[in-house]
């Protein structure tokens, strides 16, 4: 018995959507039939593809072979498709962006973010808060913004370097004055920390962190409190140590370098609409 490229197509659908049941809804076909189609293909195949459990579905090993050998023609055929069908809309339609909180108040960001809704007022944004990186073809996102020390879900995604940022020590001159000295980093064991997840994969795990949070704005805040040590951006603490707030802590110390990093899938097929803010985002961060 033949294969048939529908049932393979219903197959590579199954495992993008993460069970029968997504699949079914999304190709808007009933559950059954599409359960039907792949007992066909797994009949005509002569292999077990799938183990079917009340939630979800995993590959078999015929199962993966299949799927990694098919379903990047697939996808791209369905990719450039959607593409073309975009094409007398490009301008118009919906842009969703996953981003860590941090960013969610930075200057640039919004500058950018209002260049472009103002720009392209028939073109919508969706922006939602995402610390880890996100599947971009599973959760529907066009981009997501993260630090370079985060850990990319897909190495199959473009990661475009934007930005490179350092991050320092600082704490107001208060709590310096009434704390132990802090001559090398070993002296931290001492104090209370305050950073953000990433930037605590940079430290001693010995360390003492107080407090994480990926409000930069609240641990800035805090050391200007004199709460603590705050390993921060260095941009995030330039006007309260411009204003005398703050104060850095072994300014002799240079921690590794980082970058913004700009994720989204192939820019093969990527809507005109996506490619316009990808542009935006590398002129105005570089």
């Amino acid at each position: 018995m033949k294969a048939n490229l529908d049932d393979i197509y219903l197959f590579t659908q199954t495992v993008l959507h993460g069970g029968i049941s997504a699949a079914a809804q999304a190709n808007h076909l009933q559950r059954s039939k599409v359960s039907r189609r792949l007992q066909e293909l797994e009949k005509a195949l002569g292999y077990q593809l799938l183990i079917r459990t009340t939630r979800t579905i995993e590959l078999t090993d015929h199962g993966q072979r299949l799927f990694s050998l098919v379903s990047q023609p697939i996808e791209q055929i369905a990719q450039g498709l959607s593409s073309m069908r975009e094409q007398q809309h490009e301008l118009s339609g919906k842009v969703r962006i996953a981003i860590p909180s941090a960013l969610m108040s930075s200057a640039a960001f919004n500058t950018i973010i209002s260049e472009y809704t103002t720009n392209f007022p028939e073109i919508s944004v969706e922006i939602e808060n995402h610390q880890e990186s996100v599947d971009l073809k599973r959760q529907a996102f066009d981009l997501q913004l993260l630090p370079s020390s985060a850990k990319v879900s897909d190495d199959s995604y473009i990661q475009f370097s934007l930005l490179p940022y350092r991050s320092h020590l600082v704490a107001s001159q208060t709590y310096l004055d009434s704390h132990s000295p802090i001559i090398t980093l070993d002296d931290l064991h001492d104090h209370r920390v305050l950073t953000n997840r990433y930037n605590a994969n940079l430290l001693d795990t010995h360390i003492n962190i107080a407090l994480r949070s990926d409000d930069l704005s609240l641990l800035r805040s805090m050391a200007i409190a004199g709460a603590g040590v705050a390993f921060i951006p260095q941009v995030h603490s330039k006007p309260a140590l411009d204003g005398g707030q703050l104060v850095e802590v072994l300014p002799q110390v240079v921690h590794p370098q980082q970058h913004l990093t700009l994720i989204y899938p192939s820019a093969q097929f990527l809507p005109h609409r996506v490619k316009i803010l990808i542009d935006l985002f590398r002129e105005r961060f570089q």
